[in-house]
């Protein structure tokens, strides 16, 4: 599989990560609704961010080159806030669907390796 295409998976499976171990925080800050996939701490959707996020580095560092895992945390993180920024409310549904999409392609990247 090309390099861009593994960056490119591993760096939006970053980003949906961040957005599901950050989203209850900042928006209790901002005053918007949280969901109840997302207000316990052991809840599904954050144990399988929390996983993900150092995951993806990983999985892209192995598959690629070593600094790429800097790449995808940075970049990730940097998409995340964009995300939020932009969905604000709909954010965490959106990476409620996106982390286990990602998960799923992420796993089936490194299955054919």
């Amino acid at each position: 599989m090309k390099p861009h295409i593994i960056l490119i998976v591993f760096t939006l499976l970053a980003s949906f990560s961040w957005v599901v171990l950050s989203y209850d925080r900042y928006a209790k800050l901002k005053g918007w609704p949280v969901s109840r996939w997302y207000e316990e701490s052991t809840s599904l959707i954050k144990i399988a961010g929390f996983v993900s996020l150092p995951g993806s580095a990983l999985a892209s560092a192995y598959l690629t080159q070593w600094w790429s895992a800097f790449l995808v945390i940075i970049v990730g993180f940097c998409i995340a806030q964009l995300i939020t920024s932009l969905f604000k409310k709909n954010a965490q549904y959106i990476a409620l669907v996106g982390v286990p999409i990602f998960l799923f392609i992420g796993i089936l990247i490194l299955h054919n390796v």
